[in-house]
């Protein structure tokens, strides 16, 4: 019975660091093909989000009920309410100065 629920909870981290590492990488894809600054911070909060509580579930089930296990929920907290706070500061930063990135195109590679 209890290598049936070692199993399980194994399973469940497992997803977790699955999904977690899949939205990561999602994360590292869209700010690398995206064309401007708003889609790539749309890549950076929203699968940045999901894919480090997702990591961080996985660290939860795999430690257990401790201490360890309470900082990682703060770590979780503290990362949910600032990752929007920048993502907003920068888009806003963005809007009010007017910067205009530079775009690249094919002939900026083939030089």
């Amino acid at each position: 019975m209890i290598d049936f629920i070692l199993s399980i909870r194994q399973l469940f981290v497992f997803i977790f660091f699955i999904t977690g590492i899949y939205f990561l990488l999602s994360t590292a894809v869209g700010l690398i093909r995206f064309p401007n600054l708003y889609t790539r911070l749309h890549a950076g909060s929203k699968c940045l989000m999901a894919g480090g509580i997702s990591v961080f579930m996985g660290c939860i089930v795999l430690e257990g009920i401790s201490f360890v296990s309470l900082k990682l929920i703060v770590i979780m907290i503290f990362l949910s309410i600032t990752n929007p706070v920048t993502i907003h500061v920068i888009a806003s930063f963005d809007n009010n100065y007017n910067l205009i990135p530079k775009t690249y195109t094919k002939e900026d590679f083939e030089k």
